[in-house]
């Protein structure tokens, strides 16, 4: 994995997939994983991706004291029943012996020490479970990509897209988000210029755009078979046979976003996203889902 060389026979790459909530971020991990080299990584693993993350520390964005706090704090348990987290992927003595090995290999070469402290969390996590690679799904991976390919030297991202609108009701469907329909919105829009901004710093080969609706209705085998060709999985039985058995229009619940909210959000929702469209177009972002 992480330590082995680019070219060594049993190597796979790492595939970061990320995007927006509600993008479908989670249902292309799952399908991913189908594939008998591949192992989902069970929770948002976050601590190469966040804010503050591993990604800042080797950029200097952010110091080795604060990386460590939110490691050890935020980052170890979350979720409304503190059931998520770091502590599902590693031991805490462990996680703290990584972190005592990231400080001294980051006065010789910051990048290699990020590498051997993800490989201690994600690359092991995949061994125990009898996996060549991984796969991980935290929303940010996108917008950290740049960095993130420098410490993966290998890794494929993926990045889901879902109609604005989509996006904006389910996170106020989603009990744990917000209801405030501005903030809701914004999310989408913050993530969407985010990943412009990443995905002009990333080589082409290493990142593809999927939209949701494209894979599970719109442009169904054409994307699957982009995807994974992608990916480098090839149309193997497993992850086929799930594409055609658990993904579809109707469990992604395409086109019935207005049924998500009350009429006046709708509505709302609705001018605020053909406005924001507007804008993005003219800021360059071309790749949006259009109305």
């Amino acid at each position: 994995m992480a330590e082995r060389s680019p070219g060594s026979a049993d190597t796979r790459p790492p595939i970061l997939v990320g995007g927006s909530a509600r993008a479908g971020t989670h249902v292309v991990g799952r399908l991913i994983s189908q594939h008998p080299d591949y192992y989902l990584i069970p929770t948002e693993a976050r601590f190469h991706c966040a804010d503050g993350g591993l990604a800042d520390l080797v950029t200097g964005r952010t110091d080795f004291e604060s990386f460590a706090r939110l490691c050890l704090g935020p980052l170890w348990k979350r979720g409304l029943r503190e059931h998520l987290g770091l502590q599902v992927l590693i031991e805490r003595d462990r996680l703290e012996g990584a972190l005592a090995e990231l400080r001294e290999g980051l006065e010789q070469d910051r990048f290699a020490a990020a590498r051997r402290f993800a490989a201690a969390i994600l690359d092991e996590k995949a061994r125990a479970e009898g996996k060549r690679a991984w796969v991980e799904v935290s929303g940010r991976n996108i917008i950290k990509g740049p960095a993130l390919r420098r410490i993966f030297t290998t890794a494929r991202f993926v990045h889901m897209i879902r109609d604005g609108r989509a996006v904006t009701a389910a996170i106020l469907q989603k009990r744990d988000t917000t209801d405030d329909r501005a903030e809701a919105l914004g999310h989408w829009l913050s993530r969407v210029r985010g990943a412009h901004r990443a995905m002009r710093r990333l080589p082409p080969s290493a990142v593809i755009v999927v939209p949701l609706d494209d894979l599970v209705a719109e442009r169904r085998e054409e994307t699957f078979e982009r995807l994974v060709s992608f990916c480098g999985i090839g149309d193997a039985p497993a992850v086929r046979a799930y594409f055609d058995r658990e993904i579809s229009a109707e469990r992604a619940h395409v086109g019935k976003w207005r049924e998500r909210v009350h009429p006046a959000d709708a509505r709302w929702i609705e001018r605020r996203y053909r406005r924001a469209l507007r804008r993005l177009g003219r800021e360059g972002i071309t790749w949006l889902p259009r109305p």
